[in-house]
């Protein structure tokens, strides 16, 4: 029987570490190009701390009345899917959630998110490691965007 609720890490009144709690979120079915994933693994972000210390409260980004949820990537396995999204349940996905103003974050047993914010893993790949992945690969790719791609010909030198 599937239950009502689920539960998620929030911060209420920005504390440090301690603010953090665990409370019971209504489970909410994934809308127009949504899927619904139970969360398997969700990394631990540093930007985490900064959001339950207050650092982003303080700043305007995060202006939540109630709480605000934490954890950026995850992964997982698909268990719905909203209109015009052609996931089988049970696939198992990685992905990213980005912005600090949100009601829960990755570290949750599970997530609705865009369909096109997450990725499939190989079957080979285990679930934990694929979950340190996404923001990784982001980093990366904003890296290479900023750098530039190396002149033809040009050797590649760690010396």
């Amino acid at each position: 029987m599937a239950t009502s609720t689920f539960r998620a890490a929030v911060v209420r009144i920005p504390n440090g570490p301690d603010a953090i709690e665990i409370i019971d979120v209504p489970v909410v079915d994934p809308g127009p190009g949504e899927i619904r994933v139970a969360v398997a693994a969700a990394t631990v972000n540093p930007t985490d701390l900064g959001v339950a210390a207050g650092f982003f409260h303080s700043t305007g980004l995060i202006d939540q009345p109630e709480h605000t949820g934490l954890g950026w990537e995850f992964a997982g396995v698909v268990e719905a899917c909203g209109p015009g999204v052609d996931w089988a349940g049970g696939t198992r996905v990685a992905g990213l959630v980005t912005g600090f103003d949100r009601d829960w974050g990755t570290y949750a047993e599970q997530i609705v998110v865009a369909a096109a914010a997450v990725t499939p893993v190989p079957e080979e790949l285990d679930l934990l490691a694929a979950a340190t992945v996404p923001l990784n690969g982001l980093a990366a790719a904003q890296a290479v965007d900023l750098l530039g791609h190396a002149p033809a010909g040009a050797a590649a030198s760690c010396w």
